[in-house]
């Protein structure tokens, strides 16, 4: 793989790299696997640069924990001093191209975790958002008041934004009045009762037949959010006990699903995440730190750029994918010259070769 070593060392010259107390990081790099060697360290961005382009691994991670001596082993002479909280936000789908489709699901997730539960939930401020390079977003929180939480204490934190023992019932009471009236969480509320209110009413505004046909009358619908805002949710003649089970459909929406549901990245004080702005080496694409969620194209704007072109001989049929803003697809042996990025990421995914 010599000929994307090349590439990967041509963009490490110029790469940007924003990797706080490097001194401090213990780094893995991989070749046939993504870690096949760990504990090493470097001073300061400038000797890690000209690692990467002397050696020029396919992968390279770097630490969420601090140590005192991060080159050092076993793991107890490194002295840890703490760690980012990372979160790894992937998507899971069939086939080797299968999860391209389906990156704007996980990004949903994404802005869901940033903008609920990191910001408003949780109050941090000092959060980077980076493209893996294949599957999803890892998200770094590196706010100093959760550097020292324990492996336990991030687990929880994952919990809670799976939503873990979520019941959404428990946050409705009915009086015993006649006719009795259910109180629930106002929109104004934070948290998972808050978000239940806020859902709610934006999808009574978007699509009122998912809860009910009744809701498809603007008075009935007015109606009924007006109490919601108030948290009375019995302006309605939907049955009280119906309109809590099909609240199903809004409650179903609130935790973050993509989160690594074995919550190892999150939980494991050493573990190593990819250096945002590396390349990932089964893709050729940048774990680029994204600076606008919503506008950001991963099979865009995290392609390398390149003004060479480069003919390549498909091994396997490839389907229908969207890069770099035009829709691609190939048949087995077909021989196209293609934009060098783009021919490195199908030659990575072992889908085609060099001619």
């Amino acid at each position: 793989m010599n000929w994307a070593k090349k590439i990967f060392a041509s963009y490490y010259e110029i790469a940007e790299f924003k990797i706080p107390a490097i001194e401090q990081r213990e780094f893995g790099i991989g070749n046939i696997k993504k870690i096949d060697a760990r504990h090493l360290d470097f001073a300061n961005v400038s000797a890690f640069r000209s690692y990467l382009c002397n050696n020029t691994p396919m992968f390279v991670s770097h630490s969420a924990a601090y140590y005192e001596f991060p080159g050092a082993t076993p793991m107890q002479k490194k002295q840890w001093k703490g760690a980012d909280l990372i979160f790894d936000l992937d998507i899971h789908a069939e086939g080797k191209y299968g999860q391209y489709s389906k990156l704007d699901e996980v990004k949903e997730d994404l802005k869901r975790l940033v903008d609920d539960f990191l910001v408003n939930d949780f109050g941090i401020k000092d959060i980077v958002v980076v493209f893996s390079g294949n599957r999803g977003y890892h998200v770094h929180v590196r706010d100093a008041d959760y550097l020292k939480l324990g492996g336990d204490e991030r687990r929880e934190l994952v919990d809670y934004i799976m939503g873990q023992g979520l019941d959404y019932q428990e946050f409705f009471q009915t009086s015993e009045t006649h006719p009795p009236k259910l109180f629930g969480p106002k929109p104004s509320e934070g948290g998972y009762r808050g978000r239940l209110a806020r859902r709610t009413i934006k999808l009574l505004m978007e699509k009122p037949s998912e809860i009910s046909r009744v809701f498809c009358k603007e008075e009935k619908r007015n109606f009924f959010i007006g109490g919601v805002e108030e948290g009375n949710w019995s302006k309605t003649s939907l049955k009280l006990s119906d309109l809590i089970s099909r609240l199903k459909i809004v409650a179903d929406t609130l935790p973050v699903s993509s989160v690594n549901t074995d919550v190892g990245v999150t939980q494991d004080l050493s573990k190593l995440i990819r250096v945002p702005n590396s390349i990932h080496g089964e893709t050729g694409l940048i774990a680029k730190i994204v600076d606008d969620v919503e506008s950001f194209d991963p099979l865009k704007d995290a392609m390398l750029e390149s003004k060479e072109t480069v003919k390549i001989r498909f091994t396997e049929d490839v389907p229908e994918l969207k890069l770099i803003g035009e829709t691609h697809s190939y048949k087995k042996d077909e021989i196209k010259e293609l934009p060098q990025p783009l021919a490195l990421f199908y030659v990575l995914k072992k889908s085609a070769q060099l001619v």
